[in-house]
């Protein structure tokens, strides 16, 4: 697990000096405080940092060169089946010098090309420099667990696992307003593009090469295509093979020379890689639960639950408000982006509080876009039938009884499939933000809409299946994004089980009547793994990491000056709004009004994250 950063070009000599190198590079000394290495030669510059998980010696010291010289590899990630590999390459004549996964795919690349990246079972971005052919190759991970931009500029590519390291490259943190629509009303920017101008984000299961000053992208790692290819016999008994596959994918996430534990909330997801990793080691799991004093909240009790059914060293947190708005900024500066999810600055405090304990902690993140867990994808499978009831869900009286029937209501009343859900992955319906004062919806957000189009072809008619396929591809790389970042703000490291490539396409290709068996969410997973779990967590509601930002708000004075200035920030200022609409809507909400809560915080973090990353701004 590290941070890896680079500059190529079309120069004889190298892109950068080893002072700018270094700078370059430490920026990202928190994805990596373990060793740190340079490579320049003509036309290439690469910088490392590592944080050391396997063969902690300097033999695993990077950049890395092959045994011939031919090739340099830079990589930040971990490939949970290296050993099996390298016992593969030693049978083909390959020698060894380290216990590293880094001399694997080095010497994979050598002989197969971007091909190899097939082969791996992993998280991953891979920078390896050809010196013979002048060749750069990025390649990252199929769901995008591992980060990777770039930024192609005067004949030269840059790349970096965080945006930040571009800045220490003397690349100018501009805000490009052209995103600010989708940033708006999605909260983060989906596809290659970032808030940042000309920064792109290179796509999950894609590599990239480039060579004398061209870039050509190419996607390796298909889901819809893999879906199509997923053997049959995983319907005849799902949760058998569900059951297999998952312990088999925390038991090989388990690999480690230092440390590890599991981040455990009081949920299924959480609960289940507890279980499973309890059940495999042979000493107690580490366990790390945030606590709030607010009960609506806390899943404390939940989580204890799981800990002391298997006996676990559990570990807990409770944040005191103070602390967190001490470090919003901080946060906000890891994250190179806004806050867009609740538990944000959370994760980085229960991470940072792991650290001294653990280097490694395993997290339950994808269950929900993998094996339906939110609400909203059993919405979609009765949305035919609840056409039929359009004009009763219109009524104000029953609107009034359940608020999120206001919410269905909207898209009912839209026509197209497509515009219905691009509009429904939005926190807040168009009439929504309008009401705030925030302009019409315009779009397009081609993106988004190729990834509809690519799930209507695999589901056809089948709107909850498309649901899941498209948050696959857009909310799901937010959540990685945070979770990578906040994480490894601390020098830890998180690895996703949920996520390993054999459980999400075998899931994928799965028929949604094994996925949507009952009214509860994740049902599959539930009659594959509920019976490890205490019968509380099991007819728990479902909360997800989320955490009383309405009371902060409400309460913190520094919070409450903020908003109050969101009318007037500079970031809004190529959208025209209407500053009175909004004024009220914010004077409602210290009033006691719930309505807009939501989008206020999101508002929020966008303008903090503008003042930090853009016009650098240090408290």
């Amino acid at each position: 697990m590290c941070g890896i950063c680079g500059v190529v070009s079309t120069e004889s000599k190298p892109p950068l000096s080893e002072v700018e190198l270094t700078v370059m590079r430490d920026s990202l000394l928190h994805r990596g405080p373990d060793d740190a290495g340079n490579y320049l030669a003509p036309g290439v510059a690469l910088g490392v940092r590592r944080l050391a998980i396997l063969d902690l010696s300097d033999k695993g010291h990077m950049p890395m060169a092959s045994e011939d010289g031919r090739y340099r590899i830079i990589y930040n990630g971990e490939i949970y089946n290296f050993q099996s590999l390298r016992e593969e390459l030693i049978r083909r004549g390959i020698r060894f010098h380290s216990g590293t996964d880094t001399e694997v795919i080095l010497n994979l690349y050598a002989l197969e090309g971007p091909e190899m990246l097939n082969r791996l079972n992993g998280m991953f971005a891979i920078a390896i420099w050809d010196n013979q052919e002048r060749r750069l190759f990025l390649g990252r991970d199929r769901l995008g667990v591992k980060p990777l931009y770039y930024v192609s500029k005067d004949d030269r590519l840059y790349f970096a696992s965080e945006e930040k390291a571009f800045f220490a490259a003397g690349i100018p943190a501009k805000f490009d307003s052209a995103n600010l629509e989708e940033l708006t009303y999605f909260h983060y920017i989906a596809g290659e593009r970032t808030p940042y101008a000309g920064i792109k984000r290179l796509l999950p299961g894609h590599y990239l090469i480039w060579q004398q000053g061209k870039i050509k992208i190419s996607r390796w790692w298909n889901l819809a295509q893999k879906a199509r290819q997923a053997k049959e016999e995983i319907s005849k008994n799902p949760e058998e093979w569900l059951r297999n596959t998952f312990d088999d994918a925390v038991k090989i996430r388990r690999i480690s020379d230092v440390p590890l534990g599991v981040f455990l909330s009081g949920g299924l997801d959480s609960g289940s890689v507890a279980a499973s990793m309890a059940r495999e080691g042979s000493s107690p799991v580490s366990a790390f639960t945030i606590r709030f004093n607010e009960s609506d909240y806390d899943e404390g009790p939940l989580a204890q639950a799981v800990a002391g059914q298997y006996r676990m060293n559990h570990h807990e947190l409770k944040v005191p408000l103070a602390k967190i708005i001490d470090h919003l900024t901080d946060a906000a500066r890891f994250l190179d982006e806004p806050m867009v999810h609740a538990s944000d600055i959370h994760l980085w405090m229960i991470a940072a509080y792991a650290k001294d304990k653990v280097t490694v902690l395993l997290s339950g993140e994808g269950a929900d876009e993998t094996m339906a867990g939110y609400g909203w994808y059993h919405t979609y499978r009765l949305l035919p039938a609840l056409q039929k009831f359009r004009s009763l869900i219109n009524c104000q009286i029953i609107q009034k009884l359940h608020p999120k029937l206001q919410k269905l209501h909207q898209i009912l009343s839209l026509d197209l499939d497509l515009q219905k859900m691009l509009r429904n992955f939005s926190d807040h319906l168009p009439a929504d933000l309008i009401d705030f004062g925030i302009p019409p919806l315009k779009g397009p957000f081609e993106y988004r809409l190729k990834v509809l189009r690519e799930a209507e072809g695999l589901y056809p008619q089948d709107l909850a299946r498309q649901a899941m396929y498209y948050d696959q591809h857009t909310y799901l790389c937010s959540i990685l994004d945070r979770n990578d970042k906040m994480t490894m703000a601390t020098s830890v490291e998180c690895r996703t089980p949920f996520l390993d490539y054999r459980l999400v396409e075998g899931l994928a290709s799965l028929p949604s009547k094994v996925l949507f068996q009952g009214p509860q969410n994740k049902s599959l997973l539930r009659r594959a793994l509920g019976s490890r779990l205490p019968p509380a967590i099991l007819k728990g509601r479902k909360k997800g990491f989320d955490v009383p930002w309405t009371v902060y708000m409400r309460q913190n004075s520094f919070l409450k000056e903020q908003i109050l200035q969101l009318p007037e920030h500079p970031v809004w200022k190529s959208l025209t709004l209407d500053r009175k609409k909004m004024e009220n809507a914010i004077s409602g909400f210290f009033k006691g009004n719930d309505t807009y809560a939501r989008l206020i915080r999101h508002l929020l973090m966008m303008t903090l994250w503008h003042d930090v990353c853009i016009q650098g701004k240090r408290a």
